[in-house]
């Protein structure tokens, strides 16, 4: 016969607010996971309302499909992930070998949560993450600078004649912030490609050589030409290590 005696109910009023914030931490995380109330508030003893109450608050700037819909968006999309989604597609971007772009950042929410994000808030997502255009841009402007218009120019103009092509890679720490989840830093690797297309990867530790090596490899078979890269070697350790080694296509290291 089922049982239908509910254990007594944590008194939340007597617990330290550190134990409280774990103890609300594992529900929300629960919750994110598809767990119902019912079962999350029975598996950890806590009543039923105070739970609903919690989730309400977490999901405070995150607005569900249902309510999307009102507003014209097609069902199953969402405008935000939570903040555990977001850390769990992170690991999996950090885990990914290959290069990553905001199509695939998009594809791998879909994949792993069952919604869609629009690519606008992909992009918001990698702003925070350290990610985006201007920042290579500026990087572009300050080189051109430091050489001078007219110098560039005329390298510029040696290198197309040539049937070659600039690349410019620029390197970013950001750190992560996270409600309820301790902070975070977050490291990358990224450039334009095609059409000024975005191309990066995340690594959870401090980039080597190998890993700058691995991504100029990457990014030269998506191209035709000779490659000439400019990074910021102030940025990166390990120089000589880089401009020493045998890339796999035509590559011109350009130090700055």
């Amino acid at each position: 016969m089922y049982n239908n005696t509910m254990k007594k109910t944590i008194d939340l009023r007597k617990i330290p607010s550190e134990e409280l914030q774990k103890i609300k931490d594992k529900a929300m995380k629960l919750r994110d996971n598809g767990i119902s109330n019912k079962e999350v508030a029975q598996k950890l003893n806590l009543d039923p309302s105070v739970l609903s109450r919690w989730y309400r608050k977490h999901l405070k700037n995150f607005r569900q499909p249902q309510d999307v819909l009102k507003k014209g968006r097609k069902e199953g999309t969402h405008t935000k992930l939570t903040d555990y989604q977001e850390l769990e597609i992170l690991e999996m971007l950090e885990e990914y070998d290959g290069l990553i772009d905001k199509e695939f950042v998009r594809k791998k929410v879909k994949d792993k949560f069952g919604f869609e994000i629009p690519l606008t808030t992909v992009s918001d997502y990698l702003k925070k993450w350290g990610v985006y255009t201007n920042c290579i841009n500026n990087f572009k402007k300050n080189f051109i600078k430091k050489l001078s218009e007219e110098k560039f120019e005329k390298v510029l103009k040696n290198i197309l004649s040539e049937n070659g092509m600039i690349i410019w890679i620029e390197f970013s720490e950001q750190e992560i912030k996270l409600n309820k989840i301790n902070n975070f830093k977050l490291l990358s690797i990224s450039t334009l490609a095609f059409k000024n297309k975005l191309i990066f990867k995340l690594y959870k530790k401090q980039i080597q050589a190998n890993d700058l090596i691995n991504f100029i490899n990457q990014i030269s078979k998506l191209f035709t030409k000779e490659l000439y890269i400019i990074y910021n070697i102030e940025k990166f350790e390990l120089v000589d290590e880089i401009n020493s080694h045998i890339f796999d296509n035509q590559i011109n290291i350009v130090e700055y």
